[in-house]
Parts: C-alpha cells; structure tokens; sequence
C-alpha cells in the first residue's frame, strides 16, 4: 500500500493495490519458475525414451494391393446367375432377379475361414508369419516366453480370470491374423478396392498379398465350377424327361446360362476380381515415423515437466 501525506492538506489517506486479475496463473508461473529446470529435463528424457525405443523398434512396410470386379464375371448377362434355378422351380427368371456379382463375394472371402485353411497349408507363410514360434533348428512349433506373458499370465491368475493355453499356429490363428492385419478399404468414389498389409520384410508383404488374392480368386473359381456342374447335370436330365414346349425352352435357357457360368470359370482370366496393377511396397518405412514420433515425444514431454515443475514448485512453496 501506499501513503500520500500533505502538510497543509487532509489527514494521510490509505490506497490498497489492485490484486492480480488472475492469481492461480501468477502462482503456477512462479512455481515453475522454481523449478524450470524440469521443463527440459522431461523434453529430453521424452527424447532419450523415443530414441531407445527407434532402435529397437520392427520398422514396417506397407504393401498395396488395387482390384476391381473382374469384367468376366461383372459384366451383363442375358439371365442372372440364379435364372437357371429359377427356371428348374418353375419360375421365370425375369428382370427383377438379383444379380449379385463374385466381385461382392471376394471382398468377404479375404477373412473367410477356407482361404486360411488353404494359406496355412503354405509353410513358408506360417514360419514367416509366426517366425517367433517356429524353432528352425528343430524344425518344430514352440510357446514363446516372454516377461510381458509371464506377467500378463501371473495377473490373470491371481484376478481368477480364464487363461487360455498355448495352441500351434494353425488355420484358426491364421484367420485371426489376417483379420487384424489385412484391410480392406472401399470408396464410393470409385469402383476400384484397395488391399492393405504391413510387415517388416516388404518383399514377403508383396508375396504374400498376391498369394492372398491367388486363393481369393480361385476358392470362389472352383465354387463356382462345383455349382455350374451340378446345375448342368440337373438341366441335362431334366432336358430327357420334360415334353412341353415351353418348359424345354426354360430349361435350354438356363442350361445354357449355366454353360457360359461354366465357361467364365474355367476360363484362365481372374474370376472374380482382376488386380488395378501389382502389388507395391512403400520405399521406406511406414511405422514408425521417427520425425513425427520424436516431435511428438519432445511435447510430451515439456507438458510433463511443465505439469511437475507447477506441482512441486506449489508444494515446496506451501511448506
């Protein structure tokens, strides 16, 4: 406060000071200026942090796959691919039939349990996807130990929550993987699909998204052999019993959408999605970025060292 004082004038008068309009802030500042040197201190443990984890980080590459429905099989049709069954229950086979392309069918079969099956029959893909459980040197399948899953067990026993045993890898856990792993991203902006797959060796990425695609296309090809065979065997005996007119003409009209079904699958062009172009890797590692994880790890941590110089400069102040 101060004093204004006049010989000749009125008794001394008392003028307060205005108090801070934010006293929280000028308190937190000053206790981070007490203790500023935490600022710093946590940016650079934050760095030191992000660099030890670079160096042994698994850098990972993207590989891309780009399909579109294969023109074979997308294309018009005279009747749909179920006019034919249609046909044999009676029916006619008109334009409000459904058409529902392989294309669509594809897309589902990327996670479906038979393309797994048929990938983990592959042993090169189960050793380079499972690498740290195949034992090269024994040529045999073991449980990993960790500390992680040491700990991670010992937790769950002591919670009484299930633990679930260590199984081979086999066409169940392949399944799981591809699931996690693969994605599958569509647009409505264009009819073309992109197929996505991150791995460490980019070349194993490539080769394992075409034999992806390889057994995709034709699991579907040889589902569709099955059922053209059956139905043209169905149609042939039916063509021998029928008599009228009219219901031979169904019956050679679906017999013979059946025969071009037959003829599009066995054909040696892709069934039912045909690659945009080959499969590409990224040229450089796509995870992690160490630019971006550096940067971010140096902001962290001068919050963070903002944030304990504030705590224990207020603490240190109120003792």
């Amino acid at each position: 406060m101060t004093v204004s004082a006049d010989s000749t004038g009125p008794a001394p008068t008392m003028v307060p000071l205005q108090a801070p309009a934010t006293p929280w802030l000028h308190d937190m500042l000053a206790a981070v200026g007490r203790r500023w040197w935490l600022v710093p201190a946590g940016a650079l443990l934050a760095i030191i942090a992000a660099l030890i984890y670079l160096s042994r980080a698994d850098y990972v590459y993207s590989a891309e796959l780009k399909v579109y429905a294969a023109p074979s099989s997308s294309g018009s049709r005279p009747t749909s691919a179920l006019g034919g069954l249609a046909a044999l229950a009676g029916v006619a086979a008109g334009s409000g039939t459904e058409q529902v392309s392989p294309f669509r069918y594809y897309l589902d079969g990327v996670y479906s349990p038979e393309v797994a099956a048929r990938l983990a029959r592959d042993p090169k893909i189960m050793h380079r996807i499972f690498a740290n459980e195949w034992d090269a040197q024994n040529r045999q399948w073991r449980q990993p130990s960790s500390i992680a899953g040491s700990i991670r067990r010992g937790v769950t026993g002591l919670m009484g929550l299930p633990q679930f045993g260590w199984t081979p890898p086999d066409a169940d856990r392949l399944q799981g993987y591809i699931a996690e792993a693969v994605k599958v991203r569509q647009s409505v902006k264009t009819p073309v699909v992109a197929i996505g797959y991150d791995y460490p060796d980019p070349r194993f990425a490539v080769q394992f998204l075409t034999k992806l695609h390889n057994t995709v296309d034709s699991y579907l090809r040889e589902a569709q052999n099955r059922r053209t065979r059956g139905n043209i065997e169905y149609l042939a005996g039916q063509l021998q019993r029928v008599t009228l007119a009219e219901q031979r003409a169904a019956l050679v009209t679906a017999l013979a959408e059946q025969e071009r079904q037959a003829m599009l699958a066995y054909g040696n062009a892709p069934y039912a999605a045909d690659p945009f172009d080959l499969v590409t890797a990224s040229p450089e590692p796509t995870k992690p970025r160490p630019g971006r994880l550096l940067i971010g790890a140096g902001l962290a941590g001068l919050l963070l060292g903002l944030a304990l110089a504030a705590v224990t400069g207020r603490r240190r102040t109120d003792d």
